[in-house]
């Protein structure tokens, strides 16, 4: 007897508050990931695939081995979190609230790791617990990005802006057009923010590094760890 069918998972819809939010937490990250903790990204998984081909054709293999480890961790992670979603009290419709909560357990995870392995001052994680301290970090990311994936009927990414990009250039060149500015006014607003979203966070990233050296990784940590908290209310919005 066959078995039945699974249905298909549907992207969460989320407001813009929150994936702006989410948005900003993923852009300091990648921040203090590649200029301190990693020297990788943790959400932005192209640059990864980037920094591994480039080491890769310099033929120095073991540069390679981080951002490679940093995409491999963010395709399984990714593959995870249909069991997140699928799993638990509340079903599917709890799923963002469950999958907020292991990326913030993650986010938390690699906080320890790098306060208490090697310090709040400038040292930069190396050795097994730099990469421990990266899957962890990167399967949180992985986590994050399925929360919330359309805003008012736009796709949008949490942790990724490229297609996003590409979406916004094509809305600014439709506003000419008066049959389509309504409709894409909205689409405009939506992705503009959620993009500044990721500057703003990468520009609070900078400037933390600068000031409070790997300490830096609480800011992101605790703003989860809110967000996570605000959208385990009775009464939150989407």
């Amino acid at each position: 007897m066959p078995r039945p069918e699974v249905a298909p998972l549907a992207p969460f819809p989320g407001s813009l508050t929150l994936v702006a939010a989410l948005a900003a937490i993923a852009g300091c990250l990648d921040a203090l990931s590649l200029v301190r903790l990693t020297g990788t990204f943790v959400a932005f998984q192209s640059g990864n695939t980037v920094l591994a081909g480039l080491q890769v054709g310099q033929g120095d293999l073991a540069a390679a081995l981080p951002p490679a480890a940093a995409v491999l961790t963010y395709v399984a992670g990714s593959a995870l979190t249909p069991f997140v979603i699928r799993s638990g009290r509340g079903g599917i419709a709890r799923g963002p609230q469950r999958l907020l909560a292991w990326a913030t357990g993650l986010l938390l995870l690699d906080t320890v790791i790098v306060l208490i392995a090697f310090g709040p001052g400038s040292e930069t994680p190396h050795g097994v617990l730099r990469y421990l301290g990266l899957i962890a970090v990167t399967l949180a990311m992985a986590m994050q990005t399925p929360v919330a994936r359309t805003v008012e009927g736009v796709p949008v990414s949490s942790t990724f802006s490229s297609g996003m990009m590409v979406r916004l250039g094509q809305s600014l060149g439709d506003l000419f057009h008066a049959g389509a500015r309504a409709r894409e006014r909205r689409v405009t607003r939506i992705l503009g923010v959620v993009n500044l979203a990721f500057l703003g966070g990468a520009i609070v990233g900078g400037v933390l590094i600068e000031h409070w050296g790997n300490a830096s990784i609480l800011v992101p940590t605790v703003a989860l760890a809110v967000v996570a908290l605000a959208r385990r209310r009775p009464n939150a919005a989407p």
